[in-house]
């Protein structure tokens, strides 16, 4: 009898023992990884943010932002790793996506098919790609020819990649007296210590322009005191880059001191970036990432700068403008949200 006692509690205390571990498992929200941007960086913040307080709105997913070296590196990363399309988000954008779809040299030296099955979750920022310069005899990309000119590194789109795309497309590269992809802030550096004659700088915007966030980097140009200028570039110039390729840039013009040493309007080049998950990610973990986004997004927004433009119009603006490019688990949260039909 004792024997069939001790045998009756073990038997129970261990099937308590697998029923509490299973309930377990099932409440511990599930672990999902976004590979963004280098640590420091805007987008790199505000998910780390989004890490913090993901919490506050939902007990089925945690996302974890993983600093990468940029936009152009998650593309190529994620379309090489099978194993993580069922787990992974990436920071990406527009272009990007196309060019991997392209086979766009150096960036990706071969089509990456595997791109083709990406599917967006939504939109981080509208993007604007500015050339800036201290000096005043450069106004246009046609006085770029036998100057030196710094941007951000190649891994990076909205810092470089998109940037030695256009000079490549306008046959400017090999004329100029040399190309650094240097890094955001090392580049603004290279400017300011004589060291390059053309940088370039970023901002991030919302869907109507109503807010307009600058990185870092321009506070370093500005607080050095010294006269600075942005680069106007033609429409034209940009159209013909866009009708050629037919790479998704947009062509963005600053109004009149939408950022700071501004006085006139601004031309430049830019797109959307996006958080994208290839089309095999969970349909299920698809709708919670949009979900919490749209839920918690803006009021992230006292605690991380590019989170102040995250307002539901404009996250939802890829599944307003091509919903056949959105995630079907990010397009149920969209309908959830009343932003689409």
């Amino acid at each position: 009898m004792k024997y069939i006692a001790k045998s009756t509690f073990t038997v129970f205390v261990s099937a308590l023992f697998l029923l509490t571990t299973s309930l377990s498992a099932t409440a511990a929200p599930k672990k999902l990884d976004i590979l963004i941007s280098p640590s420091g960086s805007g987008p790199y913040l505000a998910w780390a943010t989004m890490q913090n307080y993901a919490s506050d709105y939902t007990d089925k997913i945690a996302p974890v932002a993983v600093e990468t070296p940029g936009f152009t590196y998650n593309v190529r990363y994620l379309a090489s790793s099978p194993q993580l399309w069922k787990n992974t988000i990436i920071g990406s954008g527009q272009v990007v996506e196309w060019a991997a779809k392209e086979g766009i040299s150096p960036f990706f030296p071969k089509p990456m098919e595997a791109v083709n099955d990406f599917r967006a979750l939504g939109v981080m920022s509208r993007t604007s790609n500015m050339f800036v310069t201290l000096d005043p005899s450069i106004k246009s990309k046609d006085d770029f020819v036998g100057k030196r000119v710094a941007v951000g590194l190649l891994t990076q789109n909205e810092w470089g990649m998109h940037q030695r795309m256009m000079l490549d497309g306008w046959g400017i590269t090999k004329k100029l007296k040399s190309f650094d992809a240097l890094g955001p802030a090392q580049n603004i550096n290279a400017l300011l210590d004589g060291k390059a004659d053309i940088g370039t700088l970023t901002t991030h915007s919302n869907r109507d322009f109503s807010f307009t966030l600058q990185a870092g980097p321009f506070k370093t140009l500005e607080s050095a005191g010294r006269e600075y200028a942005f680069i106007d570039i033609d429409k034209k110039d940009i159209q013909s880059y866009i009708d050629k390729t037919g790479a998704p840039f947009s062509i963005q013009t600053l109004p009149a001191n939408t950022v700071a040493n501004q006085p006139e309007p601004v031309t430049s080049f830019g797109n959307y970036t996006l958080l994208s998950v290839h089309k095999s990610f969970p349909e299920e973990d698809a709708y919670e990432m949009t979900k919490l986004w749209l839920k918690s997004g803006i009021k992230l927004g006292e605690y991380s700068a590019i989170a102040k433009i995250w307002d539901e119009d404009t996250i939802a603006t890829i599944a307003k403008i091509g919903p056949e490019n959105i995630h079907p688990g990010a397009l149920r949260a969209y309908k959830e949200f009343g932003l689409i039909k």
